[in-house]
């Protein structure tokens, strides 16, 4: 695959990475959960999105940050969240479905930023 094609791939990653997130975050605080959660992720949302703005430009150096959120949450974040929140929650099917999609993303990013 040519550097174009995992440049878009690391593009619509952060992008779906950053949606994602934040979208979960307002549908628990919804059923009571912490607004500093929305808050914090609105944030990484923010930078997220600004990796992709600076990829769109043209940006090579943006694939290292990529790398390094996709590293920290697939290694830390994401695990101490699913023992911690996702565990003790009585989790529904939507709970499920963000949780995949977000270890996918961050494999998807961690490919892409590595491929770039």
């Amino acid at each position: 695959m040519t550097a174009d094609l995992w440049r878009t791939i690391l593009i619509v990653a952060l992008a779906t990475s950053a949606a994602a997130g934040f979208s979960y975050r307002l549908y628990r605080y919804r059923k009571g959960g912490p607004l500093g959660d929305v808050l914090g992720q609105g944030v990484l949302a923010v930078l997220l999105l600004g990796l992709a703005g600076a990829l769109v430009a043209g940006g090579d150096w943006a694939r290292w940050p990529a790398l390094i959120y996709a590293v920290l949450f697939a290694v830390v974040v994401m695990p101490l969240w699913t023992l911690a929140v996702l565990i003790p929650l009585p989790p529904g099917k939507l709970d499920y479905a963000f949780t995949a999609l977000y270890w996918t993303t961050l494999l998807v990013i961690g490919i892409a930023a590595l491929m770039l």
